[in-house]
């Protein structure tokens, strides 16, 4: 027991010794990056690591050379990219526009003829209500046609349908 209780001693102390090692090196050590700085040159700048910076720092870094950039620009640049960015927005909203106005008035068209059409249908129904109310001679038709009714003079000849078998109508003869 004795044996493994010291094989077990000896491999932690190995694990310890290399750990120290691996802590005591330069490339294990986070605020060292030179190891980046030598690498080889095959690899772009953006690849190689930046140094630690707070958001701050960072955010001054961008933005002053940016702010400065600007300053150099001159005004009537600066004028016309807002001219012609407004011109783009101004364009884009019309062409909209324009393109939701064209479906519109052909949904109207549509409307407008689909009510034209109920009008003259309703006012070819109007015309037949009256008929069918005021003239004796279309009230018997429709009863002849629409209700299959005769009077009781007529002589009653059935007429099988060549079509369709089922279909029995009938003939009337008025005397």
């Amino acid at each position: 027991m004795s044996s493994g209780k010291s094989s077990f001693q000896a491999k932690h102390s190995t694990i310890t010794a290399i750990t120290e090692t691996i802590r005591g090196c330069l490339l294990y050590n986070s605020t060292n990056t030179e190891w980046l700085r030598n690498r080889s040159p095959k690899y772009s700048v953006a690849a190689q690591a930046l140094p630690v910076a707070s958001a701050g720092e960072s955010t001054r870094e961008i933005l002053l050379p940016a702010i400065q950039w600007i300053a150099l620009l001159p005004s009537w640049t600066l004028l016309a990219m807002i001219i012609v960015a407004t011109t783009a927005v101004c364009g884009t909203v019309i062409v909209k526009a324009r393109s939701e106005f064209q479906s519109s008035s052909l949904q109207r068209d549509r409307v407008v003829s689909e009510i034209d059409s109920l009008r003259r249908t309703n006012s070819s129904l109007e015309l037949e209500i009256r008929r069918l109310t005021n003239d004796s001679n279309t009230i018997e038709l429709a009863a002849r046609e629409r209700l299959g009714m005769v009077m009781p003079s007529d002589i009653v000849v059935p007429v099988e349908s060549i079509s369709s078998v089922s279909s029995l109508r009938t003939l009337s003869f008025v005397r």
